[in-house]
């Protein structure tokens, strides 16, 4: 393993114990020297690799875009099929109900509203995913040869909203047995138009 490598190698192991610590402490809680020890590296290796704690949460960001990549590639090779969108649909709401995942929501929101450029970076990654959205959304209108009753950047953006609303209060124990479940066929086909 070539030196490169196993500098890529050691940033993502710190990463990662990042992540893990910001999951039990928080962002704020989190010191960078709780980082390397739970990295196993010293606290200056750390500061090798990331040069602040600020670094890091940017760097879950990009973490975060690479997990939501196989998403969007299902969203571009939908075709127009509604059933296909109905499944990014699902397997997105599968991904933000994982309680770890709404954890690092609650997380990010609190520290986009401080920090503008953690707020920037989560904001294109969210933007990224509307956009591919919108544009599935658009070749199912085209498929189906029907009128939308929303545009598509809108129906997109009350997809997203619903469905990680729901997985939020999924992830902290907000949700009753009583709410409805949003990706419910009847609420789907209502949420999408058209056809149920």
């Amino acid at each position: 393993m070539n030196r490169t490598d196993r500098n890529e190698q050691r940033a993502s192991q710190i990463l990662q114990a990042a992540l893990q610590c910001f999951l039990v402490k928080g962002f704020h809680q989190t010191s960078m020297r709780d980082i390397a020890q739970a990295a196993a590296v010293s606290l200056g290796n750390l500061y090798n690799h990331f040069p602040g704690k600020e670094a890091l949460i940017l760097a879950t960001a990009e973490a975060e875009q690479d997990e939501l990549q196989p998403l969007l590639q299902r969203l571009t090779d939908c075709n127009g099929e509604r059933a296909q969108v109905q499944g990014f649909l699902q397997d997105f709401h599968a991904l933000c109900r994982q309680p770890e995942w709404a954890l690092l929501s609650v997380e990010v929101l609190a520290e986009s509203a401080r920090n503008p450029a953690v707020a920037a970076a989560f904001a294109g990654n969210r933007a990224q995913l509307q956009r591919g959205l919108a544009g599935a959304l658009q070749q199912v209108v085209r498929r189906e040869r029907r009128r939308p009753a929303l545009p598509a950047a809108l129906q997109a953006q009350v997809l997203l909203d619903a469905i990680e609303s729901d997985a939020l209060r999924q992830g902290l124990g907000e949700a009753r047995a009583a709410d409805a479940d949003v990706l419910d066929p009847g609420l789907l086909a209502a949420l999408l138009g058209g056809r149920s």
